[in-house]
């Protein structure tokens, strides 16, 4: 039968998927102009932490919660809250990524019998990376001013980061391929090597993890000293060594009291003494708060984007120009109508790849390309004197101007029928 913790997860996977097939229908009608735009779903918002991250700090600051992303932010709220309470629990019994990751080293287990053992002097300094990339994000994060961090989440490619991140992955280059490859390929030898080594929201929820009265307790006395509680642990945590297991790397999987064979020796307590907490608890307390909190968020009016269906179709079709704030392009210096109702806001954020975009929608040399038939008169309800459509009709000014000199360059003029080959 299976445990409590594999049904949590097939059911959150399984969301994600329902998620990540009505998003594609989502994108697929902005890019047909005759169709009617399919409904944005909202959890979409969770693969964009980045953004989330930055509208806590936004909120925090000035009071106002961004409307651009509510969803992330509510997640994102809720996340670091279990990890709390309860410890990285979404890591291992929420997170898709958590998920596909232990289904590939346990899959290598069975085809090879066993997963590398790293060595502690490699393991340790590694485990160190994830940590220095939350480091790095946090070094341009915080510094920000309130008045920053409105600019950036208002921004079109903030707007627009789950589309262009969609773009990415469905039109993915060779290179972030190999990548994805190589690091599935390493979760198949080494247990959790993404979680363990390389993520950075694992890495924030590790710290926050530190300060949860939930942790396993060992009882010494119980104890056996058979080691098969550390063996059994993905994150590869001495928990044979320890009295309470306080590890920011523990993600509340159950694997080593699960594997402990002496009755009593260890458990998941909030306090020494105090009731456990099983696995089966556990699991209904995770599914709960996660299946319960979106559908309070949305009765409270704080879970859609603020951006209509007009003015995502709006910002897709001058998708390809639109890029981060500090690489230029739209979003950059200019103001931008927000949720297509007319009214203004500034720009940005992260989260998506900068250079994420269907095929068409950029040259080589960086110059805007429209997407397939978009045009100004196809956005209906368009406002002329929107900025928008001075936008659109600026890239088609720039596409004609570069076919154009393509056809003037040497070698590229079209050849006569009576000219010699």
């Amino acid at each position: 039968m299976p445990s409590p913790r594999s049904l949590v997860q097939a059911l959150f996977l399984l969301i994600v998927c329902v998620i990540g097939y009505r998003f594609h229908v989502f994108v697929a009608s902005l890019a047909d102009p005759s169709a009617v735009v399919a409904p944005r779903p909202a959890g979409v918002d969770a693969f964009l932490p980045i953004s989330s991250l930055m509208g806590l700090i936004h909120w925090i600051r000035t009071g106002a919660p961004n409307t651009v992303h509510p969803a992330g932010l509510v997640l994102f709220i809720l996340i670091v809250a279990t990890a709390l309470l309860a410890r990285r629990g979404f890591c291992s019994w929420v997170c898709p990524i958590g998920t596909i990751s232990e289904f590939l080293h346990k899959a290598g287990k069975r085809l090879l019998g066993t997963n590398l053992d790293v060595p502690k002097w490699i393991d340790y300094p590694a485990k160190g990376l994830k940590y220095i990339l939350l480091g790095f994000f946090l070094y341009f994060i915080l510094p920000l001013p309130g008045q920053a961090l409105e600019a950036f989440l208002n921004a079109p490619y903030n707007r627009l980061a789950d589309v262009k991140m969609y773009l990415f992955f469905s039109n993915i280059s060779r290179t972030a391929l190999f990548v994805i490859a190589a690091l599935a390929l390493l979760s198949v030898f080494i247990k959790n090597f993404w979680c363990r080594y390389l993520c950075p929201y694992g890495a924030l929820l590790g710290i926050a993890a530190l300060f949860s009265p939930v942790a396993v307790r060992r009882n010494k006395s119980a104890c056996r000293n058979c080691g098969r509680c550390a063996r059994a642990c993905p994150q590869a945590i001495a928990v044979d060594k320890k009295g309470r297991v306080n590890s920011p790397e523990c993600m509340a999987c159950y694997s080593c009291v699960k594997a402990c064979p002496a009755a009593g020796a260890l458990r998941v307590e909030t306090a020494p003494g105090r009731r456990p907490v099983t696995e089966g608890l556990y699991a209904a307390l995770i599914a709960a708060a996660f299946l319960a909190t979106p559908v309070l968020a949305n009765a409270f009016g704080y879970w859609h984007s603020d951006t209509t269906p007009q003015g995502y179709r709006q910002l897709y079709a001058i998708i390809g120009n639109i890029q981060h704030p500090r690489t230029g392009g739209v979003g950059a210096d200019t103001a931008m109508p927000m949720g297509g109702h007319g009214t203004m806001a500034p720009h940005g954020s992260m989260d998506a790849p900068h250079g994420a975009m269907p095929p068409g929608h950029g040259g080589m040399d960086g110059e805007f390309e429209l997407p397939p038939g978009a045009k100004p008169e196809m956005c209906p309800g368009m406002n002329p004197d929107s900025p928008l459509a001075d936008e659109l009709e600026e890239a088609r000014r720039r596409l004609d101007e570069k076919k154009s000199r393509k056809d003037s360059a040497p070698g590229m003029r079209e050849q006569k029928a009576d000219e010699p080959l």
